[in-house]
C-alpha cells in the first residue's frame, strides 16, 4: 500500500472515531436527562477540542438531529407504510423510557426540525413511488411525517395514555393507509383524466 493511501485510511479511521466519540458523548448527556446540551458539554465528555467538534457538526442542534436519525429509521418505515409493528413497539418503549428526551426532541424549537428530518427519511423510502403520488413527493413525505409524529408527541407528554404496542399498530396502519390513499388517489386521477 502506498504511504498516501495508508495515511488517508488512518485519517478516515481517526475521523470516524472522533465522530463516534462526539455522538456517544451527546447520547450519554441526552440519556442522562440533560435539557440544554451545549457544545462545551459534548467536547468535554468526548475529550476533544471545540474546533474538532465543528469539523464534524455545525452545532449542538445539528448533532442532536443526527443522533435522531437512528431511532427515526423505524418510524420512517412505519410512516411510509413499511413498518414492522414489533420493532416499532420496541422503539416506542425506548421513547417512553426516555420521554424527557422525547419531549425535547419532538417539541418546542426542535418540532419543525424533527418533522423535516423524518420527512426527508420518508422521502428516501417513497422515491420509487414519486410518479404515482397524488401530490409532490416532499409534500406527501411531510404529511406522513406529521401523521406519525403527532400521536407520539402527545403520548410522550403523558397527555394521552396508550400502550406502546397499540400506538405502534396504529402508526403502522395509518402509514399503510395514508400511503395507499396517496397512491390510489393518483391512480384514480390518472384514470379519470385518460
Amino acid at each position: 500500500m502506498s504511504d498516501t493511501i495508508e495515511m488517508m485510511m488512518s485519517t478516515d479511521r481517526r475521523a470516524r472515531r472522533t465522530r463516534t466519540a462526539l455522538m456517544d458523548a451527546f447520547n450519554q448527556l441526552a440519556l442522562s436527562h440533560r435539557k440544554n446540551i451545549r457544545v462545551a458539554d459534548i467536547v468535554a465528555l468526548a475529550d476533544v477540542g471545540r474546533s474538532t467538534f465543528y469539523e464534524h457538526f455545525k452545532s449542538a442542534e445539528d448533532i442532536h438531529l443526527q443522533a435522531m436519525q437512528r431511532p427515526f429509521g423505524l418510524l420512517a418505515d412505519a410512516a411510509a407504510g413499511l413498518g414492522d409493528e414489533a420493532r416499532m413497539t420496541g422503539q416506542l418503549e425506548h421513547f417512553w423510557e426516555n420521554r424527557q428526551l422525547g419531549r425535547t426532541s419532538l417539541m418546542g424549537r426542535m418540532h419543525d426540525k424533527a418533522t423535516r428530518l423524518l420527512a426527508a427519511m420518508i422521502e428516501e423510502r417513497l422515491r420509487a413511488e414519486e410518479e404515482r403520488l397524488a401530490i409532490p413527493l416532499r409534500l406527501a413525505s411531510l404529511q406522513l411525517a406529521e401523521a406519525a409524529l403527532a400521536p407520539i408527541r402527545f403520548w410522550v407528554t403523558g397527555e394521552v395514555p396508550c400502550a406502546a404496542d397499540t400506538l405502534a399498530r396504529a402508526i403502522c396502519a395509518s402509514g399503510r393507509a395514508l400511503r395507499a390513499a396517496l397512491t390510489n388517489h393518483a391512480s384514480d386521477g390518472q384514470a379519470t383524466a385518460a
